[in-house]
């Protein structure tokens, strides 16, 4: 899916790339919940080849990339989800594989950051490399913050205005 880039794009490092194993993973875990319910397993049937083609669907509605400033995700098909975690709040990623994501061959990520909630992502490709240039790219953000020029302009905006109230001063003083 090619969404629209934005400012929250800008200055893209690298694309995440999804594994379709995960939609697999997604659907067996469906109709296992929908099994270990006595109501659920009525609606197996539907779900059987329906949940498939939602599954396809939520899986080609997923992108995300690592900017020069933040890790931004879509995904969602029918609700739609943009989340974009700015590196200098990123305190850590972590990956983990249980038993039945080891069966599919898929991990999930955490992202976790200062004072929100953590944010997972499941079947992402080359993950620990992922891993490993976001904590790269969030350390060299941290250890050497970008000067940013918007003092300077305060700085010339406040001398502007220093002039500006220097010559009413004069013009104010000349008519009396």
């Amino acid at each position: 899916m090619q969404e629209d880039s934005g400012y929250a794009d800008s200055g893209q490092i690298m694309a995440v790339e999804f594994d379709k194993k995960i939609i697999i993973y997604w659907w067996i875990m469906a109709n296992f919940g929908l099994m270990i319910s006595f109501i659920g397993i009525p609606l197996m049937l539907i779900w059987i080849p329906f949940g498939w083609l939602v599954h396809m669907r939520q899986y080609e509605h997923m992108s995300g990339g690592l900017t020069d400033r933040s890790l931004n995700m879509r995904m969602g098909w029918i609700f739609k989800k943009q989340q974009n975690i700015a590196l200098d709040k990123l305190t850590d990623v972590s990956i983990s594989e249980g038993p039945v994501l080891k069966a599919f061959g898929v991990v999930k990520m955490q992202f976790e950051t200062a004072g929100a909630a953590p944010f997972i992502l499941t079947g992402v490709k080359n993950s620990n490399q992922f891993r490993d240039l976001v904590l790269q790219h969030r350390d060299s953000l941290v250890s050497n913050p970008q000067k940013s020029s918007p003092s300077e302009d305060s700085n010339n905006v406040l001398v502007e205005i220093r002039d500006l109230l220097k010559e009413i001063n004069t013009n104010l003083s000349s008519e009396e």
